[in-house]
């Protein structure tokens, strides 16, 4: 479930991680595929080294699917 708070996620060095950018997902905020038969793609990241990252939960960021804050200004 979307939440208003960003999700963290411990991304290990070398692993690939899709985030979804539709909303449409079951299992935010990785993608699950339920773009498919759109033209949206997700947003697939790789590090080499580990890496937190600040996962946008409230679908509001101007920098989707990443965090920017936009959560500490909604009601």
């Amino acid at each position: 479930m979307w939440q208003k708070q960003p999700y963290q996620v411990d991304l290990p060095a070398g692993q690939t991680a899709a985030f979804c950018v539709c909303g449409k997902t079951s299992v935010p905020p990785m993608c699950d595929g339920s773009h498919k038969g759109s033209d949206i793609r997700p947003k697939v990241v790789k590090y080499d080294k580990d890496k937190t990252l600040w996962v946008c939960g409230c679908r509001e960021s101007s920098s989707m699917p990443f965090c920017d804050g936009t959560h500490k200004t909604l009601d």
